[in-house]
């Protein structure tokens, strides 16, 4: 009988899932998606056996994709710091329950667009570039990553986020409540606004993009989305450990991580203008607004006091 309950007990911590495990998860299926997003998007796409267009189309859906691409890469980063032993218990496992619900999310909108279940507010038709079986796919990853951070939320002592405190306090607030506005303005406007959004930055070259316009379209969706899913994330985060120095110090990095990138790919915009002809009026102004926010951030986290702790000697 006491061998029996020993082979259950070992059954069971085989397939628990830890909050760090789900962090785990969550980072490596983000950066494998970023990184086909961001360097080989023909590649992913013939992976997804979707089209891959030319023209303008080609263009503007690639610059979409990578777009999502780096925003993803956020997640990864996020999730990076978050499953280290170091990170807060508390924090931890209600990363997991922020992933969980953002994912599932994103498994919503994939869903209703693959089955034809026509929600109102959001795209509902599945383009002719993206093959059912394509999005049937996202779906499995999608309830992989929600499945995997439910149970490492449940680990973790199921934590809930403190409604209360769910603005940034403490070291580092003031860069982090910048950087969470401008995650709402972008979200919001790629989200709400989309037509009026691609019509300020880059005038009259949607109506170019042929068969591509409604990839496009979704992309421009969900890089909404993703921007206000990462705020909620954030500030869930956050909240269960209110003006906690070291947490708020890892969301302010993760964030800089994305910011950094992000001023990467605005660069190439120059590029795209001259080989394309696109004009793009606002790109000085988003860049101005990203420098800055990102250089006040990166300047209060550079001046924090942090020591590195001496390795032990062997």
């Amino acid at each position: 009988c006491s061998s029996d309950l020993t082979r259950t007990h070992l059954r069971y911590k085989m397939v628990t899932v830890t909050a760090a495990n789900a962090c785990l998860v969550t980072q490596i299926i983000s950066m494998m998606l970023s990184t086909g997003m961001l360097f080989f998007p023909e590649t992913m796409m013939d992976a997804y056996k979707g089209d891959i267009f030319s023209g303008d189309g080609k263009t503007l859906f690639i610059y979409m994709f990578g777009m999502m691409g780096v925003l993803l890469s956020h997640v990864a980063a996020v999730n990076a710091t978050m499953r280290l032993p170091t990170a807060k218990k508390a924090a931890r496992g209600v990363c997991c329950l922020g992933n969980a619900i953002a994912w599932g999310v994103f498994m919503f909108i994939d869903g209703q667009m693959t089955f034809n279940l026509r929600v109102p507010g959001i795209i509902n038709d599945l383009p002719d570039a993206m093959p059912k079986d394509g999005m049937i796919t996202n779906l499995v990853i999608f309830a992989i990553v929600i499945a995997v951070n439910y149970l490492g939320w449940k680990e973790a002592g199921s934590p809930m986020p403190k409604t209360a405190n769910l603005v940034p306090s403490g070291v580092l607030a003031t860069p982090l409540k910048l950087i969470l506005v401008d995650g709402l303005f972008w979200g919001l406007f790629a989200f709400g606004a989309p037509a009026m959004m691609m019509e300020q930055y880059i005038p009259g070259v949607i109506g170019k993009t042929g068969k591509a316009q409604e990839m496009i379209w979704v992309q421009l969706e969900r890089i909404g989305v993703n921007s206000l899913l990462s705020v909620m994330t954030t500030a869930m985060t956050l909240s269960a450990v209110p003006g906690d120095s070291d947490t708020n110090y890892r969301m302010t990095r993760s964030f800089l991580y994305r910011n950094f990138m992000l001023l990467g790919f605005m660069s190439r915009d120059n590029v795209i203008k001259n080989c394309t002809g696109w004009t793009m009026p606002l790109a000085t102004t988003s860049v101005l607004q990203m420098f800055g926010i990102t250089f006040f951030a990166a300047s209060q986290l550079g001046a924090l006091g942090v020591t590195i702790k001496k390795p032990k000697s062997a």
